[in-house]
């Protein structure tokens, strides 16, 4: 897994990046990857994936977020790219925990005391499977009717190392499921 942390700009997400080869296209990184970037949220329509939303039609968007861009080529499936977005959320709850920041994780949202704190989605194209998530760093921007928290409300100020800390963190994680998963003997 290739993590790549841009700090040296924006980019904002409009749901684009949620199409294969994401990484390959805009920064040469072929294979699995994960993309950890800051800039706006606002997914257009016609980038929307969650079905749920646009039948509502929800808006999805924020001032400013920490976006990570997953993209896995073993065996994409839609199972697996949901377990492996819950896999992702849990492990940041982990990690947030280690900021003394107390978590609740409802579906593949990160919620604290009661106010969320990301957005995210899993899908598969035909290679392979991709996954957004995003951070709020300041509650500002968000769709009226989203009670919502960010980063900087927490205590953590330093978004440059929280970027760093976190992709490294979901990188290592996707590397040790795949070694262990290569590790095993069939069962007979």
């Amino acid at each position: 897994m290739e993590l790549l942390v841009i700090g040296d700009r924006r980019i904002d997400y409009d749901g684009s990046a949620i199409k294969s080869h994401w990484a390959y296209r805009n920064f040469g990184i072929l294979g699995n990857s994960i993309v950890v970037f800051r800039g706006r949220c606002d997914v257009k329509i016609e980038e929307m994936i969650d079905i749920e939303d646009l039948r509502q039609k929800k808006e999805i968007k924020s001032d400013d977020m920490v976006h990570y861009i997953v993209e896995v080529f073993d065996y994409p499936s839609t199972l697996m790219a949901s377990a492996l977005q819950k896999l992702f959320i849990a492990k940041l709850c982990e990690l947030l925990g280690e900021y003394n920041i107390k978590t609740s994780r409802k579906g593949d949202d990160i919620y604290v005391n009661g106010k969320k704190l990301s957005i995210s989605i899993a899908t598969v194209s035909p290679v392979s499977v991709k996954i957004h998530i995003g951070i709020n760093v300041e509650a500002k921007g968000i769709p009226k009717g989203v009670d919502a928290i960010g980063l900087k409300e927490l205590g953590i100020l330093d978004i440059a190392e929280f970027m760093e800390k976190s992709g490294k963190a979901l990188a290592e994680e996707f590397t040790k499921v795949k070694k262990d998963s290569l590790k095993v003997r069939w069962a007979e």
